[in-house]
């Protein structure tokens, strides 16, 4: 059995989506489709029951399944441990954070370190699944939000505070607030950000609860994976963005109006890392974020 398309079989089991699994796995879904068909036909048997509108694992691929993520967490083991032995790898670390954290200055945090330690070997990776990378051991740091941020078996840290804003035209009645409530938004249209994965988006998310907690109805135009668009939206009279106020790119104050959400609705970003730290470089880095972090 091919070692990938397990760790495909493993991902579609757990998200139960073709789409979800291809995206993940940086295949397309007609690749994707084709490859859990090759396994099935090397086991004689279906893994999964197939609908129109949905998919989902039967017993003989829940029966599969503990042995195939057993299998493909050995081989990753086993790929980490060799690395571990390369002479050339002994002092290198990773640093691993989702595309959508790029404007918490993690940018920045990278150069400046490469900058203070050049003889360091740091490489930073962007993906939509830091948290597994972490767990593999492919990488020594995480940046994650808070609803990924629940492993027990990592240390963690506050790395940055966040709080919910709307973006709204210059033009709007309340361009000028520093905060507006729920109450006096009644009658917006909004648009949210989506999410790559099954779960909300933790700015959507915390936003819908608000509105459950104070029995407000959001009136949802639009939504979309992408601030850019959301801004797009708001610049077309479309309605107006609910994200997180450091979350907005620095740009779009010369357009648009940046108001706090009130009451104030916090999230946190968090630095997740390994109890033990794979080289001196990486044990550099950490007391480095941390300085940073106390500035």
């Amino acid at each position: 059995m091919d070692i990938s398309i397990l760790n495909e079989f493993v991902s579609l089991v757990e998200t139960s989506s073709f789409q979800e699994t291809a995206f993940t796995m940086n295949v397309s879904q007609s690749a994707l489709t084709k490859h859990i068909q090759k396994l099935e036909s090397e086991l004689g048997n279906l893994l999964f029951d197939r609908s129109a509108r949905a998919i989902k694992v039967n017993e003989y691929g829940k029966t599969l399944y503990p042995y195939a993520k057993h299998i493909v967490e050995i081989h990753q083991d086993a790929i980490v441990a060799l690395q571990e032995l390369s002479e050339d790898s002994q002092n290198e670390f990773a640093v691993a954070y989702a595309p959508v954290l790029g404007q918490y200055g993690l940018i920045d945090l990278i150069t400046d370190f490469t900058k203070k330690y050049p003889e360091e070997n740091m490489r930073a990776i962007e993906t939509y699944q830091p948290l597994e990378l972490l767990k593999a051991k492919k990488c020594d740091f995480a940046f994650l939000g808070e609803n990924e941020a629940t492993d027990n078996n990592f240390n963690k840290m506050i790395y940055k505070t966040d709080h919910l804003a709307v973006v709204l035209p210059l033009n709007h009645r309340y361009a000028d607030r520093q905060n507006v409530t729920l109450e006096e938004l009644a009658g917006e249209k909004f648009i949210l950000h989506a999410s790559v994965t099954s779960f909300p988006h933790e700015e959507t998310q915390k936003f819908l609860e608000l509105c459950e907690s104070k029995q407000f109805k959001p009136d949802i135009a639009a939504e979309s994976q992408f601030t850019s668009t959301m801004v797009r939206y708001v610049l077309g009279g479309s309605g107006i963005a609910v994200l997180n106020r450091l979350h907005i790119p620095s740009d779009v104050r010369d357009h648009c109006a940046v108001v706090d959400i009130y009451p104030t609705v916090r999230s946190y970003i968090y630095l997740m890392y390994r109890r033990k730290l794979s080289c001196s470089a990486a044990t550099d880095f950490l007391h480095f974020v941390i300085e940073k972090i106390n500035e």
